[in-house]
């Protein structure tokens, strides 16, 4: 079974591991912080994949069990 990613922890080690392409603190901020959204919401996105097919797997075991 696929085990599920946390969204903060993923976003966080994104953008520590990225570095900032901008000049001023201002626009690094907002590049980092788009970095940030952009990762939690992919994570989120996974997770659910990961679930669905979880169920999946879980029904098609128990049905051919039987």
């Amino acid at each position: 079974m696929l085990k599920n990613i946390d969204p903060e922890k993923f976003a966080l080690a994104v953008i520590s591991s990225t570095a900032a392409n901008s000049g001023s603190p201002e626009a690094i901020a907002k590049e980092k912080l788009r970095l940030y959204v952009a990762a939690f919401e992919e994570a989120v996105n996974y997770n659910k994949t990961v679930i669905a097919e979880n169920k999946g797997q879980a029904l098609k075991e128990f049905y051919s069990s039987k």
